[in-house]
């Protein structure tokens, strides 16, 4: 079985005092942090941006996950990281396949959005955007939304095939 972007990401952190202990943890979790932020820039990067999923960094310590959508060019972009930072440790990097680009889920994400505002199908949207492993969009809405058949169809009919689920949750406060 091959593995895949982690979908229960629990960041994990270093407890370290103001100026850092200067113990070899907080040094792999400053190496892990600089590698995250020079893959992740190249999120950007018009080579890489349509396999781009999420950087995970903190999901085991000292270590960053990169997930894409084709491992084979998510490698070439680690180099192109590398390259771009040269003091980065790709050896800290995992690179995991997710089912759909950052990209394509925020633009459908907008689209979505745009021909519904803050409610779909009747249904207050509390939270939407891609969900943790890329595999598709997460919803957040009330109870009845989230147990809405009528809610899914529509949704079913908008994304054109793109994976989602619809969770209950919280309305922000504020």
């Amino acid at each position: 079985m091959t593995a895949s972007c982690p979908d229960d990401v629990q960041v994990q952190s270093a407890a370290s005092s103001a100026g850092g202990s200067g113990t070899s943890a907080d040094t792999a979790q400053a190496q892990a942090q600089a590698l995250a932020q020079a893959v992740g820039d190249e999120e950007f990067n018009a080579a890489y941006s349509d396999i781009f999923g999420t950087v995970i960094d903190g999901y085991t310590q000292g270590r960053v996950v990169l997930c894409v959508t084709d491992v084979a060019r998510g490698r070439l972009l680690a180099q192109a990281a590398k390259r771009a930072h040269p003091a980065v440790d790709l050896n800290r990097l995992a690179i995991l396949p997710c089912r759909y680009s950052d990209r394509t889920l925020q633009a459908a994400v907008r689209g979505l959005m745009a021909h519904n505002g803050p409610t779909i199908a009747g249904f207050p949207v509390y939270q939407i955007g891609p969900a943790t492993d890329h595999s598709g969009i997460q919803l957040q809405t009330s109870q009845a939304g989230s147990a809405s058949a009528a809610l899914r169809r529509y949704l079913t009919l908008q994304l054109g095939g793109i994976a989602f689920t619809v969770v209950k949750g919280e309305q922000a406060v504020g």
